[in-house]
């Protein structure tokens, strides 16, 4: 399995972005994802959000779920 993280908010739904220097964005729409933007643990995609948090206050009204894929 993989996993990421859905944001809903009033801008629409966005998914968590594993390595995000490397794929130039924070967020990306679900056709957007590629399976490298994906995390391979529950708690690394956890710890990348809790990063994010604390760069960006205007993500922390949003609504956050952990989101699996299968490979």
């Amino acid at each position: 399995m993989l996993y990421t993280i859905k944001s809903t908010s009033n801008d629409g739904v966005y998914y968590l972005v594993n390595d995000w220097y490397s794929h130039g964005t924070f967020w990306a729409k679900e056709s957007e994802l590629r399976k490298s933007m994906l995390f391979k643990r529950v708690q690394d995609a956890k710890a990348s959000l809790t990063k994010l948090l604390k760069l960006f206050d205007e993500y922390k009204n949003d609504k956050f779920e952990i989101v699996e894929f299968k490979e």
